[in-house]
């Protein structure tokens, strides 16, 4: 199936790839067979792009040290095992079909070919380790914060190529990539000069992410609550309860980064693709940092419910004081309503009637009966 009715173009090996983001040539490695769940053998060939795609390749040098290169050399180097590569495939948001007759020309397992082909809104986190490679399927937070979108990245792991892929919309991934550009390029970054140190730089940015979201959310949760002890109105059931929807999505987030984590830990034991030897304390960082946001974001959900209890505890004693003054009004009415009840009797022999002062007189008692009321009320604590 084509986009818009757009024909596929044929590519040349030798395109380029900037790190500007443009759109390059899908080239990837074609090694071993589908069954060791990696890449089948084949030699490298032009293959058919989809429109709109992107693809950045880079070179990681001897002191772990990125460098924009072709995605030929990648290819071919990593194959060699002439030095490591990190690629990233930006597929958008695309037809299933036309995503896996795309994923077809890479020479990938099949059933490599059906994770990766499946929508995006059906991935979730999991490591599949096999003979070659290993799988990796983490969530992220969304670029657009608030955003209830559920967002996923894959990360395919071979021994000197490191290949990560989304296929989720660019709106909510997009923007994401100017950054892991920057933070991967930064000289102190890869933690080991290999494939395997660029998986973890990439893990470590999003993990990152996760828990600076998580700090922010700290911030804006204790700000509520000193607002709350001045003046306990000044927060509202709207911000409390958004506060609430915001941290839900890190904790889940944050959740499902730890078991990534705690699996992909498992994986080096059961694939080639994957060998941590040299990043045991990175891996350390990796889960620490992990799970720290977990925790922080379980008390966070604590804290926050103790901000809804007091809200509602704050406007239900509102609500008994409302109730209360109109009991007390309740009461003082009730015997006035009685003395003018048996005033507006049509009876002929009404003695009061017929007395000159007998209303001034009248009123002067319901108002006397009122006082005391009042009195009795104050005195007995109803209007504290």
């Amino acid at each position: 199936m084509s986009v818009n009715g757009s024909r596929d173009v044929k590519i040349d090996i030798d395109a380029a790839c900037d790190g500007d983001g443009n759109e390059l040539t899908p080239l990837l490695p074609l090694a071993r067979s589908p069954s060791s769940g990696g890449i089948s053998d084949g030699s490298v060939q032009s293959i058919r792009a989809l429109p709109g795609m992107k693809i950045r390749a880079h070179a990681i040098d001897g002191e772990g040290h990125l460098v924009d290169c072709t995605t030929k050399r990648a290819l071919k180097q990593s194959k060699k095992g002439a030095g490591s590569y990190w690629i990233d495939i930006d597929a958008d948001d695309r037809d299933a079909e036309e995503l896996r007759q795309w994923l077809g020309q890479l020479r990938l397992s099949p059933f490599l070919l059906s994770r990766l082909a499946e929508p995006a809104q059906t991935w979730a986190s999991q490591v599949l380790p096999f003979q070659a490679a290993a799988l990796a399927v983490v969530r992220i937070l969304p670029e657009k914060e608030g955003s209830d979108e559920i967002t996923h990245l894959a990360a395919l792991c071979m021994k000197n190529l490191l290949l990560t892929f989304t296929s989720c919309p660019r709106t909510e991934t997009g923007g994401l990539y100017a950054s892991v550009h920057r933070y991967m390029h930064d000289r102190r970054r890869l933690p080991d000069a290999s494939s395997n140190g660029a998986l973890f730089a990439w893990l470590l940015f999003h993990i990152e992410r996760t828990s600076r979201a998580a700090r922010e959310l700290r911030e804006c949760i204790l700000r509520m609550d000193e607002a709350m002890d001045r003046d306990i109105s000044s927060v509202s059931m709207e911000e409390i309860i958004e506060a609430k929807e915001q941290l839900l999505r890190v904790l889940s987030v944050a959740e499902e980064q730890t078991e990534c984590l705690e699996a992909l830990a498992v994986a080096e034991s059961d694939s080639d693709g994957v060998d941590f030897s040299n990043l045991r304390g990175t891996m350390g960082v990796l889960r620490a940092t992990a799970g720290a946001t977990e925790r922080m974001s379980l008390r966070l959900e604590k804290r926050i419910a103790d901000l809804r209890q007091r809200y509602e505890t704050h406007h239900q004693e509102q609500m008994n004081r409302r109730l209360a003054v109109l009991t007390v009004l309740s009461a003082i009415f009730l015997p006035l309503t009685l003395l003018t009840g048996i005033w507006g009797m049509n009876f002929e022999n009404m003695p009061e009637l017929a007395k000159p002062d007998a209303y001034p007189m009248a009123l002067l008692v319901m108002m006397l009966i009122a006082t005391l009321m009042c009195c009795y009320f104050q005195r007995a604590g109803w209007f504290d």
